[in-house]
């Protein structure tokens, strides 16, 4: 064949003719006619170069073979790619585990074998499924979440067209919160902490690394994979300020951290870190059940706190509060990731700042800082109202308004037609009569200037006069008046 139409061969001089010809990417590629006849692979190779063409010049789009060769694959081996991409990225065994098996039910449930079975409609009923078999709504979100991560995968890397489930939304989760944490107060973790002291072992755990636990929990914020992670080497309690640092490998977010901390746990911290080996993890016998731990410390705290209670009434309150609950009145829980609920909360809670509550709790949006980790109670949003302004006349705080001259509080019953100008009291050498004044001393007073009045102004007293001879009522000249209230006729 002529130069730039590619060639035929026979491997050995026998079998099928072989076609190699230069695709439209510039490579060299080989394939086999699968025929003998010459005239066959002729044609076939033919083909090929003229595809190749097209392509090379823009005519067809090669993106289109990438698609058809995508759609070929099985279901399942785009799931295996998936899995090693994300665990290429960083991404950890057991989140991986769990994307890939809540984007495997769903497609499961399609009976997909294809990337063409994916279907917006038929999702969005699989969702719908696992709703109403009592799935919470943000249990929904999360299968949600899975399996348009995988499409938005498939779309990045070229193997569909577009992202078909890009425009499905979520449920609302606030609208069905089944599992709510709540984070325990100062009293509720100095009780914890003090009866876990002297706790007896649970699951090889001892009592006072327990308490141990919850005062780092509390004091750094950090969750329970990172705690596992904390070795000796971790504690820079020397520091100004001390800190604890967590490797990139260990945080959740992937990036070396330096957390600071108060100064009196460092001391504790330090006593504490003596004893213990400095190649080995500090909290190498923490369970993996966090959660029940921590619960069976605070049914034990709880009911030692109500055993303090010798009055028969106290003990009563005390049983039917919710002090030390694993679970409150409100169907709030407490998990060992209220743990990083309470480190938040109380920051909130002494002032800190949105900014400075982000960085302390390792956030990359300060919505989930405030939103989700915050929970004030209604005493916390009571005392803001101390802010706003007094509107209680009588009350102390209204003094300095009347030293002004800017209110007069003695003045009672005024109706709301009447508002004199400070002009006007100026010019007037006159006032209506006043009663009911709560002055014992005298029963008239004066409410006006004390500056002499002109021409001008007795000529405004005189016309004062007159109006009030008509009404029947004595003029009054301008002074002070001590509660009083005027009554217009």
């Amino acid at each position: 064949r002529s130069r730039g139409n590619g060639s035929l061969y026979k491997r050995n001089g026998r079998g099928n003719w072989i076609a190699r010809w230069f695709a439209h990417d510039g490579r060299r590629r080989e394939e086999s006619t699968r025929t003998t006849d010459r005239v066959t692979a002729d044609r076939m190779l033919a083909k090929r170069i003229a595809d190749a063409r097209l392509r090379r010049d823009g005519v067809v789009d090669a993106r289109t073979d990438l698609y058809a060769n995508a759609e070929r694959m099985p279901l399942a081996d785009h799931l295996a790619e998936w899995k090693a991409s994300l665990l290429d990225k960083g991404i950890t065994e057991k989140q991986t585990g769990m994307l890939l098996a809540r984007a495997a039910v769903l497609l499961d449930s399609l009976g997909a074998n294809r990337l063409s079975d994916i279907s917006p409609s038929q999702i969005q009923s699989a969702v719908g499924e696992l709703k109403a078999k009592q799935k919470s709504l943000r249990t929904c979100n999360h299968y949600l979440r899975a399996i348009k991560q995988f499409s938005r995968w498939l779309k990045r890397n070229g193997r569909i067209r577009e992202d078909v489930l890009e425009h499905l939304a979520g449920y609302n989760a606030a609208t069905d919160r089944r599992h709510e944490r709540r984070p325990l107060d100062a009293e509720e973790l100095t009780c914890l902490v003090d009866v876990t002291e002297r706790a007896p072992t649970w699951r090889r755990m001892a009592g006072s690394e327990r308490a141990m636990l919850y005062r780092v929990a509390t004091g750094t914020g950090f969750r329970a994979s990172e705690l596992r992670s904390l070795t000796h080497a971790s504690f820079r309690l020397h520091d100004d300020p001390p800190v604890v640092k967590l490797r990139a490998a260990d945080s959740k977010h992937r990036r070396d951290d330096r957390q600071p901390i108060r100064q009196d746990l460092a001391d504790v911290l330090a006593t504490w870190l003596d004893g213990k080996p400095k190649d080995a993890p500090v909290f190498a016998a923490m369970p993996e059940r966090t959660a029940e731990m921590l619960r069976a410390d605070l049914r034990l705290a709880r009911a030692r706190w109500i055993r303090e209670a010798t009055d028969p009434v106290l003990r009563r309150e005390r049983l039917e509060s919710d002090f030390l609950k694993d679970r409150d009145s409100s169907g709030c829980v407490v998990d060992f990731h209220a743990l990083r609920a309470t480190y938040i909360t109380m920051l909130v809670k002494g002032g800190a700042s949105v900014k400075v509550a982000q960085e302390l709790a390792r956030h990359s949006d300060p919505k989930l800082t405030m939103n989700v980790y915050t929970r004030l109670g209604i005493h916390d949003l009571t005392g803001a109202l101390d802010a706003l302004p007094n509107v209680d006349n009588d009350s102390p705080k209204a003094e300095p308004l009347r030293a002004t001259g800017t209110y007069d509080g003695s003045v009672e019953n005024v109706p709301s037609r009447y508002h004199p100008k400070p002009r006007q009291l100026e010019r007037e050498s006159v006032q209506f009569t006043a009663n009911r004044c709560e002055d014992d001393a005298e029963t008239h007073t004066k409410v006006g200037s004390r500056k002499s009045l002109g021409d001008k102004g007795k000529r405004a007293k005189n016309r004062g006069e007159k109006r009030l001879r008509h009404t029947g009522l004595e003029p009054v000249t301008f002074g002070s008046v001590n509660r009083c209230s005027i009554q217009l006729s």
